[in-house]
């Protein structure tokens, strides 16, 4: 991405690092500063920054992520900022994509990321009773907490926020999770 930035703005690869790191902050995506302060062809972008020959060997299976695919019996939904692409490929690389009712991309959130608030709020259109956004970026939970969701932060960092309903520090431990 870095590099791509690099090549786009003609700057040098530091300062690309920054603006990438900084729209990322700002926007909830490197995308979604690009296309605001730069009008860059979001299809080039989202093709030449997510290569999938770059990213197949580094793709490696999470510790015991079929069983707790299995372990949910409820629908269970894929939303992401990553293009469906890539998103599909994943998914099928770890051998999970089956378990997925739906994958929400970028494309289908007319390239908004979370945590944009309309994101969150379009997927609460959705016909189902409880929704439960389990992810590592604190500002996606809170939105999605904002919008009535419930939220499971996953990471080892361990603070207290309003909007974080649970905690878990390794994907396996939702398996001891009873009745959300």
């Amino acid at each position: 991405m870095t590099k791509y930035i690099s090549n786009v703005l003609n700057i040098s690869n530091e300062n690309a690092d920054k603006i990438r790191m900084d729209y990322w902050q700002k926007y909830g995506s490197t995308l979604r500063g690009l296309q605001i302060n730069h009008r860059i062809q979001t299809n080039d972008f989202l093709r030449k920054t997510h290569n999938l020959k770059k990213i197949e060997s580094k793709i490696t299976p999470v510790r015991y992520i079929k069983k707790i695919m299995q372990s949910i019996r409820e629908d269970k939904i894929i939303l992401t900022n990553a293009p469906k692409h890539y998103a599909k490929f994943v998914l099928n690389k770890m051998g999970i994509f089956h378990h997925f009712k739906k994958i929400i991309c970028i494309e289908d959130n007319f390239y908004i990321p979370k945590p944009n608030q309309n994101v969150f709020k379009r997927v609460k259109k959705l016909p189902y009773e409880k929704f439960i956004l389990i992810d590592d970026n604190k500002e996606n939970l809170k939105q999605a907490f904002l919008c009535g969701f419930i939220t499971i932060h996953l990471s080892t960092i361990r603070e207290q926020n309003k909007y974080i309903n649970f905690r878990l520090n390794q994907l396996n431990k939702i398996l001891k999770f009873k009745n959300i």
